[in-house]
């Protein structure tokens, strides 16, 4: 006999939690938690993903505060 069972899908949030991460878009962080919690719940692959993405998104956050600071400070001697 041949066994009927499909493979566990991706997580599609995942994914898009990932592209966002990769454009250094703040939103990965909690797309990539939105994205763990279905995956806990349905059992799908992408929790390496999850991690990534929110990597990712909190670098991205740290480079936006930084890149406002020194936004603000070159605005401030003008």
């Amino acid at each position: 006999m041949t066994d009927a069972t499909t493979p566990a899908r991706t997580n599609p949030t995942a994914i898009l939690a990932v592209i966002l991460g990769a454009l250094l878009s703040p939103m990965a962080v909690p797309l990539g938690w939105f994205a763990r919690q279905q995956i806990r719940r349905s059992g799908e692959k992408g929790d390496r993903l999850c991690t990534v993405a929110m990597s990712l998104g909190i670098i991205s956050v740290v480079i936006w505060l930084v890149g406002g600071v020194m936004l603000y400070l070159w605005w401030s001697t003008l």
